[in-house]
């Protein structure tokens, strides 16, 4: 197993693509931050009643809730990392090897959620650290809860699991079609219209379901007023369908015939 781990870690630092897409995202991400800590801003969002955003705590808060742009980067990384792998041969050769399928699955995917993950925290925290060098955390007045660090880190990690469980479902719609590019157009064309299609479906009386799926687990942990309550029961809820989502990936694959 810690072999395969080796390979994907290989083939991440030799994939161009991602290390470009990697550099994009923090610059920008700095760049951006640098502006949204200036004067100018502070004054902006104060007059249409989101100044939380000038602020530590509420600009992780901003920066986090926008799930279509996590999706997008997700998809991107679900087409090369996953998808490219079936393309490149790669997955063929190690499964003509007599590698575990299982054990090169569990390889592939949780490098996948890392590679992930790690990219939106990065630029979560780019974003905002010029904020927080600036403003600070904020108070409770302003920023609610997210004024503690206990609070913050909490909503950090349980949005974070709230993402992944979207992620897999990239993972597995990477490891049906087994093409980058195709891959890319489902995840951020069908997920994103889908949830939306979801959303906007379902009778109000149902809506609150939403909150218990991946579609809706990260708008009960992305608020001023999150509680413990909301974090633990949105990590528990995340990791089961984390695992749920990953689980039947890997039945996919075991099934998969590898041309």
């Amino acid at each position: 197993m810690f072999s395969l781990f080796r390979s994907e870690l290989y083939q991440i630092r030799k994939n161009l693509a991602v290390k470009i897409l990697f550099l994009f995202v923090i610059i920008t991400s700095v760049f951006l931050g640098i502006q949204e800590a200036s004067d100018s801003y502070d004054a902006e969002y104060k007059e249409i009643g989101r100044d939380y955003i000038n602020y530590g705590g509420g600009r992780l808060l901003s920066d986090m809730s926008d799930g279509a742009l996590a999706t997008l980067l997700a998809s991107l990384m679900a087409g090369w990392i996953v998808s490219q792998s079936f393309e490149n041969r790669t997955i063929q050769e190690a499964v003509s090897y007599g590698r575990s399928r299982t054990k090169i699955y569990l390889a592939k995917i949780i490098m996948y959620f890392a590679v992930s993950i790690f990219t939106c925290l990065a630029m979560w925290t780019a974003g905002s650290i010029f904020v927080f060098i600036k403003n600070g955390i904020g108070t409770q007045k302003i920023t609610g809860n997210l004024c503690q660090w206990d609070y913050l880190f909490g909503m950090v990690f349980a949005g974070s699991l709230a993402y992944l469980s979207i992620f897999a479902i990239c993972a597995v719609i990477a490891i049906t079609t087994q093409k980058t590019s195709i891959t890319m157009g489902i995840c951020i064309i069908g997920i994103t219209l889908g949830f939306t299609i979801i959303t906007k479906a379902l009778p109000e009386s149902l809506s609150g379901m939403l909150n218990y799926t991946p579609v809706g687990l990260s708008g009960q942990v992305l608020k001023l007023d999150v509680s413990w309550n909301d974090i633990i029961k949105t990590s528990l809820t995340s990791i089961a369908w984390i695992i749920g989502i990953s689980t039947a990936g890997l039945l996919k694959f075991q099934k998969t015939e590898l041309k």
